[in-house]
């Protein structure tokens, strides 16, 4: 007989785009040091979560949309598992069967924060269901040892990030931007992405401008820029066609690869003129193999 779950609820975790990435230095330790802003959007992933009591701990995962997951080294996974190692750290009971479900609308390997969202989310979640009431340094901290951009998806709203993902300052802004985000039929591996860099192991100081994403005016468009474009681009060179393509289309704010790759994107201050621009899109790139996604920035995510 199968013990009914005495937990069982869903978490919504939403994507992010870059608006603008600069790399500051290699360091010692092989990291790299970061200066970008980073803003949520509506493409989110849904996780159910359920939780059994068991003598022993376990934790499984399934998705329908990734047929060929690898359980350990999934984000959600791993998230779990830590946050069970500081739950037993606080004299907490943590045993028992965790069960999760995702339903994945982010694409995977394209810069868009898809998997460290998730594990921010399961976080939060076991912070919450343990009542280990953690400080948001601790949360950050948590968050930093899984993967650079998981801590600013602990409390994802237009933000500079800094160092290795874990120095967050939040823009507050009131401006509404809307996103046409493009895959390619193709992933980049972060990894590859950053040894392919060449970056300096000294300081560089990011000259870059903050304020043109809170101003209470659009004005006439945004300076946008990314250490990751010239290398990745040179590889793979439908992303440059796809990004001049967008920052031609009308309406457009500017245009700029997110993250690591390999998502494009628009931004428009209109929702007519982004609606607009994926129509051509999908007419122009039709049986190419490309994604394309409409999503608007979201102010803050979690109440």
């Amino acid at each position: 007989m199968v013990s009914a779950a005495v937990f069982s609820d869903f978490i919504v975790t939403p994507a992010k785009v870059n608006l603008g990435l600069k790399i500051v230095r290699r360091r010692e330790d092989g990291y790299h040091d970061i200066y970008t802003v980073m803003e949520p959007v509506s493409l989110v992933d849904t996780i159910y979560c359920e939780f059994y009591p068991a003598p022993e701990e376990s934790f499984t995962i399934q998705s329908p949309q990734m047929m060929e997951l690898d359980v350990e080294s999934n984000l959600v996974i791993k998230a779990a598992r830590r946050m069970t190692v500081e739950a037993r750290k606080l004299g907490m009971t943590a045993s028992g069967h965790w069960n999760f479900w995702l339903e994945k609308k982010i694409p995977a390997g394209a810069g868009l924060g898809g998997g460290s969202s998730n594990a921010a989310g399961i976080i939060r979640l076991f912070n919450d269901f343990y009542n280990l009431e953690l400080a948001s340094e601790q949360l950050i901290a948590i968050a930093a040892s899984l993967g650079a951009d998981i801590p600013f998806f602990l409390t994802p709203e237009l933000s500079l990030i800094e160092g290795i993902g874990d120095r967050i300052t939040p823009l507050r802004q009131s401006l509404r931007r809307y996103y046409l985000l493009i895959k390619p039929d193709f992933s980049i591996n972060t990894g590859w992405a950053y040894s392919s860099l060449n970056a300096a192991a000294e300081n560089c100081s990011p000259d870059y401008d903050l304020e043109q994403f809170k101003a209470s005016s659009t004005g006439a468009g945004y300076c946008l820029e990314n250490d990751f474009e010239a290398t990745v681009m040179a590889s793979y060179p439908q992303l440059l066609e796809i990004k001049t393509w967008l920052a031609e289309t009308p309406g457009t704010q500017g245009a700029l690869m997110s993250g690591s790759g390999s998502v494009v994107y628009a931004v428009y201050s209109e929702f007519a003129a982004v609606v607009q621009a994926e129509a051509q899109a999908r007419q122009r790139w039709q049986n190419s193999g490309c994604d394309f996604f409409l999503a608007r920035n979201l102010n803050q995510f979690y109440p």
